[in-house]
């Protein structure tokens, strides 16, 4: 079994593609997603003879942000409240394709699954991340949250 990455390593990547990809800057913070919150979830898997999980949460409001920044537009155009699932569901996408090289190597071919987002309740959030092989949490400089985790996959 591959070994996962450490939470700071999945910070640090995670922390570079949101500034290279979508001109989101953020921080480690030690707290996880704030309560009463309804998060947007991607989850995916990333196989290769063995199967992770990756699930990315992220601040409903964050979620135009990031879709604006992706589209080149302002976050309150109805444009980027539109694609904020499909830019949660890419950020979920662009991280798995680096965790995969951390966890496989760079010259493995894996199948990486096709991201589901969906809105999810605080107690759904805690779930996915409570299980979790690695987590780390961050907080954008305009004050929203993120939590990624990682998890490995039992098979049957």
């Amino acid at each position: 079994m591959a070994s996962p990455p450490s939470s700071e390593l999945l910070a640090r990547t995670l922390i570079s593609l949101l500034a290279d990809a979508a001109f989101v800057f953020a921080e480690p913070v030690a707290t996880s997603m704030p309560a009463g919150e309804n998060p947007w979830v991607a989850r995916l898997t990333i196989e290769h003879g063995e199967s992770w999980e990756l699930c990315v949460c992220v601040q409903d409001k964050l979620g135009p942000l990031l879709a604006a920044n992706l589209l080149g537009t302002e976050s309150e155009t109805g444009e980027a409240r539109a694609a904020a699932a499909d830019a949660v569901g890419e950020l979920a996408n662009i991280l798995a394709g680096a965790l995969a090289v951390e966890l496989f190597g760079k010259d493995v071919v894996c199948n990486i699954g096709i991201p589901v987002v969906t809105i999810a309740t605080g107690d759904a959030v805690g779930d996915c991340l409570a299980k979790s092989t690695c987590q780390a949490n961050l907080l954008t400089e305009e004050g929203y949250a993120l939590a990624v985790a990682l998890t490995a996959q039992c098979r049957p």
